[in-house]
């Protein structure tokens, strides 16, 4: 079987607090971007469209690497489960981790609406597996934390790497690994890294990344930009790197994609651009 992937990224799912307990922390920045632009940019027709043209479309597993909400209340986690329910009713088939959004703030008593809601597409090990077949393997990171005011960035932990370097080890040699994480390691020609966004350890990550041969593909989201990016290696094959985000957005002008269909054909990869209208 040659499986095919469906990648999509920061749906930002989203509503308003509805009691003075809620409105604490950055939560206070978070609902004055909603209010003057992220409520406009992403109504939940879009989601609803997004769900429609998904089905229609031929896949084997659906990654969505992180941001299903905006201010990680619980009603927009219940409202993101109840909007992807006919996309998701099998985990076997479905991938997702948390972005910066989905862990925004630290809860009271310890809450984590993400784990509550789609912790099942996750998994309680420190990385998540999904075997597409005897070629290829999945294998989600969770690097997403809560930070202060001004920064929205995340950290690989240093348990996340030694985890994924035991699953490498544990295929056969010709096993092609996927990761999903909700951070980018590349950024377009001229873009301005900012370090309170990103990764904290970008440049280790990235380069322990391009030290393992076998992982083939690097799904990620979090800038609201899809592009491919590919990363040349020393005697072994290239590093692809896709961005889906954000899927759910309005279409910005000259916007060509919104999320990609990916096909895997033994050591071949095929990438199609997919726009929401």
């Amino acid at each position: 079987m040659n499986p095919t992937i469906v990648h999509i990224s920061d749906l930002h799912f989203q509503t308003y607090p509805q009691n003075f307990q809620e409105c604490k922390s950055k939560r206070i920045l978070g609902m004055g971007n909603l209010f003057f632009r992220r409520a406009k940019q992403y109504p939940l027709q879009r989601a609803k469209l997004l769900v429609e043209q998904i089905q229609q479309m031929k896949w084997d597993h659906l990654v969505i690497s992180g941001d299903l909400t905006q201010l990680s209340l619980e009603r927009e986690f219940s409202l993101a489960r109840e909007t992807l329910e006919p996309l998701i009713k099998d985990p076997e088939r479905v991938t997702i981790i948390p972005g910066n959004h989905d862990r925004y703030i630290k809860e009271s008593g310890g809450k984590d609406y993400y784990k509550q809601y789609f912790g099942e597409f996750f998994g309680d090990k420190e990385i998540h597996v999904r075997k597409l077949n005897s070629d290829w393997v999945i294998a989600g990171w969770d690097s997403a934390h809560p930070n202060d005011w001004l920064t929205a960035s995340g950290t690989v932990r240093r348990s996340t790497i030694q985890a994924t370097e035991n699953l490498l080890s544990s295929f056969p040699e010709k096993t092609r690994f996927i990761i999903v994480n909700h951070y980018p390691l590349t950024f377009p020609e001229g873009w301005e890294v900012d370090h309170f966004h990103e990764l904290y350890n970008l440049v280790p990550v990235r380069n322990w990344i391009l030290r393992q041969p076998n992982i083939r593909l690097y799904l990620h989201g979090h800038i609201h930009r899809n592009w491919q990016h590919r990363l040349s290696r020393d005697s072994a094959p290239e590093l692809l790197l896709l961005n889906s985000a954000s899927s759910t957005s309005i279409l910005y002008p000259g916007q060509k994609s919104s999320f990609h269909q990916i096909e895997l054909a033994g050591d071949k990869v095929k990438v199609s651009p997919i726009l929401l209208k």
